[in-house]
């Protein structure tokens, strides 16, 4: 028999922290008083019934609020599996993207209704789309199907390895 031309090395465990979990603590850390003050909200402005005086107003703060809670809880969730294009972050960003799209065209029916941003699309005096969540929602949208198909390459090529 002949001796192996290769060497064996162990792997090496890395000690301390990285440098893209630091990046995600700091994103944590910033993320946590607005994750914070956007629960708060949701909470009160239910508890004081808010919302019966401008539903319009407290459905577009409602869903800014709730973007931030949900990108509080992916970067918690990317921090613990420490997975950053994992399958939550593709569901968050596509449900986030849809509920943008969703209020983008229910807001401008509701009775209370005050343009703030710009109208992506009106004919006449009928607003059909609010720009500025209509935009957020597609680039979201947009962000997830790129995503997913990063996802789809990479199992593919991972497939083709373990073959």
């Amino acid at each position: 028999m002949q001796k192996n031309d290769f060497k064996i090395v162990p792997k090496k465990e890395k000690k301390g922290f990285s440098r893209n979990l630091i990046i995600l603590l700091v994103c944590l850390l910033l993320l946590l008083p607005f994750a914070v003050r956007s629960f708060v909200f949701l909470i009160g402005e239910f508890s004081y019934m808010t919302w019966k005086y401008s539903v319009s107003l407290f459905l577009k703060d409602a869903v800014l609020e709730l973007t931030f809670v949900i990108l509080f809880l992916v970067v918690l969730v990317i921090l613990c599996t420490q997975k950053p294009f994992s399958k939550i972050l593709l569901r968050c960003s596509t449900g986030l993207g849809i509920l943008y799209i969703v209020t983008a065209i229910i807001v401008p029916r509701l009775p209370d209704f005050e343009l703030q941003t710009f109208i992506l699309v009106g004919i006449n005096d009928v607003i059909i789309f609010e720009g500025f969540y209509f935009i957020i929602g597609l680039v979201l949208i947009i962000f997830s199907v790129l995503m997913k198909a990063d996802l789809i390459i990479k199992l593919n090529w991972k497939m083709k390895c373990c073959r």
